[in-house]
C-alpha cells in the first residue's frame, strides 16, 4: 500500500502594510510589502521628493 502524503503545507502569510492585503509570496512576506504597493511607494517617494524645497528656492 502506498503512503499518501496528508500532511498540511504549511505557509507563512502576513499583511501588508500599506493595504493590508494578504501576503503570500516568500519575497512580499519578507519586504512586508506586496509588489503593487512597493511600486506605489516608490512613485510617491519620487513625487515628495521633487516637491521638496531647499533653502536655494525660497525667495527672500
Amino acid at each position: 500500500m502506498a503512503e499518501s502524503d496528508d500532511r498540511p503545507t504549511v505557509r507563512l502569510v502576513t499583511h501588508c502594510r500599506r493595504c493590508h492585503g494578504w501576503l503570500v509570496s516568500a519575497a512580499s512576506v519578507a519586504d512586508g510589502i506586496g509588489p503593487t504597493c512597493a511600486a506605489r511607494e516608490r512613485a510617491e517617494e519620487r513625487a515628495n521628493a521633487a516637491r521638496e524645497l531647499t533653502l536655494f528656492d525660497v525667495a527672500a
